[in-house]
């Protein structure tokens, strides 16, 4: 298809291209795809880069923006990929670059952030090879611009790329909604479904954590029997034990002690209801959640809430939410990376992580009189692995048939033209004879008149 032009082109040039039009492409497709299918991961990423420059703004704008750069990579990567577009694509992502390479040269020189986040938690990069990865697809991308519209060879025809695009941004806007209002599809995160919260041999109680107080300027660590009177203000806790960050074990805390042993039981089903924001939290949903902790108590199945913060926050909430049900603190970003969104319930079944789900998706019918147990747990859990799979399935068979029905589609395309512009020619002489007829009449009237006179 499409290969007028390609033999002017010498053989290494042709593969040259086809190959930096997927490997680029690739890389922006995934890169897109990681941040969008995790929204709220790319949304605390730029929140934590606006907090570095010291810039407020509200997270509708931050959100936007998310959906915008992550559909923008996604798209364009793709129709890079698929030969799409062929001096759009390549000049589109080189605009991107043009602001994304002196941010990550800034990044690598100041380092106001651990990682860039380019490619979300699934691939995270040093800031030094971030900025070296976008120097090389940068050079990539001027070669293309230069070379790629040359290759007249794509695997859609000019004509219906329009709705490879359509169809693309489709996809990864559902992706994307989805990883926002519910949960992420796909999960990169430190305790994905299957992770088990409950302590083994080596918890949370022997590694232990240190804590950060602050008085009059001064900063210091404490042990958990060393800690200080009224007069130091708490900061922070800071995890003891030699592992990396994303294997820090949760740690609830019930004021300074550390409880996660008392209330996470390694039987039976347990929810959690997770709030790393308190401040965030939307009190429309206190009454589904008082009436779900009092059916779960009746059925024996235990219910606590996590909220970041201390234990102000721990009190406030209790006090707006009137809640019955156990609340304790624990680290925010630990419960950012258990669950997504500013109230979020997770399933444990004997400890582990069995699903996760919005506060927001809840039924507030089911909560208050359920028919069953199982629709009770089942309203809970809602979240599936298995949707991925579907959305997949469908978007690349969209795809596969758009691309084997070429023929068809064009034949429609020429046969619907064709017919378009016989209905307009046919009007148009529909119109010439009746202006003919009408200047006919005209002077056969003006010659009736003058012989009347």
């Amino acid at each position: 298809m499409g290969m007028i032009g390609c033999k002017r082109l010498p053989i290494w040039q042709i593969g040259a291209i086809w190959a930096l039009r997927i490997l680029v492409g690739g890389l922006f497709v995934m890169s897109g795809f990681v941040k969008m299918a995790d929204p709220w991961g790319f949304l605390f990423k730029i929140e934590e880069y606006l907090a570095v420059w010291h810039i407020t703004q509200p997270r509708t704008v931050v959100l936007m923006a998310v959906l915008l750069i992550s559909g923008y990579e996604f798209v364009m990567g793709a129709l890079l990929a698929t030969g799409c577009y062929k001096r759009v694509a390549p000049w589109g992502l080189l605009l991107m670059m043009a602001g994304m390479l002196p941010l990550t040269l800034y990044i690598w020189v100041e380092n106001p952030v651990s990682d860039c986040g380019c490619f979300g938690d699934f691939w995270i990069l040093s800031n030094a090879a971030t900025f070296w990865k976008n120097v090389a697809i940068t050079a990539a991308l001027v070669f293309l611009v230069l070379r790629n519209h040359r290759l007249r060879q794509g695997l859609f025809e000019p004509a219906i790329q329009w709705m490879v695009g359509a169809w693309m941004s489709l996809y990864i806007l559902l992706i994307g909604l989805y990883g926002y209002t519910i949960q992420p599809l796909v999960d990169f995160r430190s305790y994905p479904i299957g992770t088990s919260l409950v302590s083994q041999e080596e918890g949370t109680e022997e590694a232990g954590y240190r804590f950060l107080y602050e008085k009059a300027g001064e900063k210091r660590e404490f042990g958990i029997d060393e800690l200080p009177d009224s007069t130091w203000n708490f900061v922070d806790r800071i995890y003891d034990g030699d592992v990396s960050a994303k294997e820090i074990p949760v740690a609830i805390f019930d004021g300074d002690d550390e409880v996660t042993g008392n209330v996470l039981s390694p039987e039976g089903d347990e929810i959690l209801l997770v709030i790393p924001e308190p401040v965030r939290a939307d009190i429309s949903h206190t009454f589904t959640l008082n009436e779900m902790y009092e059916y779960a108590d009746s059925i024996g199945v235990p219910m606590i809430a996590l909220l970041g913060g201390d234990g102000k926050a721990v009190e406030r909430w209790v006090d707006i939410a009137m809640a019955e049900y156990p609340c304790y603190t624990a680290d925010d970003t630990q419960l950012k990376e258990l669950a997504r969104g500013t109230m979020s319930v997770v399933m444990l079944k004997d400890g582990i992580v069995s699903a996760k789900n919005a506060v927001g998706m809840l039924s507030p019918a089911i909560m208050e009189a359920p028919s069953s147990t199982e629709d009770f747990i089942n309203d809970i859990r809602g979240y599936s692995d298995g949707k991925l799979f579907v959305i997949n399935l469908i978007f690349g068979g969209g795809l596969l048939l758009l691309y084997t029905c070429q023929g068809i589609i064009l034949g429609i395309r020429f046969g619907v033209r064709k017919w378009l512009m016989a209905r307009r020619a046919k009007r148009a002489g529909s119109y010439c004879a009746t202006s003919i007829s009408d200047v006919g009449g005209d002077e056969t009237k003006r010659d009736s008149d003058i012989g009347k006179v």
